[in-house]
């Protein structure tokens, strides 16, 4: 995409919601639906590019050792490529991999050791990059630690890869304006 920051760029909405209105069930993981249901997956990206918006993110918000075990990798890989597949067929689009938090608190505050969370972000990111991803998006993060371990994974596994992307990074935040 060539006009980044030159217009206002329209990303897709909830993942999550529309999987639990296809038959997504409690405790169930979303990245799963990557690998069982891709047609899914697919048609949900495409409809959002028919839509209007600009980026596709891609089913791998949990995506991570924390939520997946071994197979987060390779379900990341799948999301991305579900993405990128979605961009291809629609002529036009970013395909970004997205990233949420680890579920867990950072020490000393909880017990996620913050080189053991660094290392499953370089992981995950470093997976995204492999696949295409255009764009790496960390979203909804509560956590400025867990947000900053976050972003510099990303800018290792860009490193790493030799491949430089854009890095957007979202935050939630408390009613009186706290993370």
């Amino acid at each position: 995409m060539q006009d980044w920051g030159r217009r206002l760029m329209y990303l897709d909405g909830g993942m999550g919601t529309l999987l639990q209105a296809l038959g997504l069930e409690g405790g169930q993981r979303p990245e799963t639906w990557n690998e069982r249901h891709p047609q899914r997956i697919l048609d949900i990206h495409r409809q959002y590019l028919e839509a209007g918006c600009d980026v596709v993110t891609a089913n791998t918000f949990g995506a991570t050792r924390s939520h997946l075990g071994p197979d987060a990798p390779r379900l990341m890989r799948l999301g991305v490529r579900l993405a990128r597949q979605a961009v291809a067929q629609a002529g036009r689009g970013v395909a970004a991999a997205d990233m949420g938090s680890l579920g867990r608190l950072l020490a000393p505050y909880g017990d996620m050791d913050p080189q053991e969370a660094y290392a499953q972000f370089e992981e995950a990111f470093v997976a995204a990059l492999e696949e295409g991803a255009q764009l790496l998006l960390i979203e909804t993060m509560t956590d400025l630690g867990e947000a900053r371990l976050c972003a510099l994974a990303a800018r290792e596994a860009m490193r790493r890869t030799g491949r430089e992307v854009k890095l957007w990074v979202s935050f939630t935040f408390d009613a009186q304006g706290r993370l």
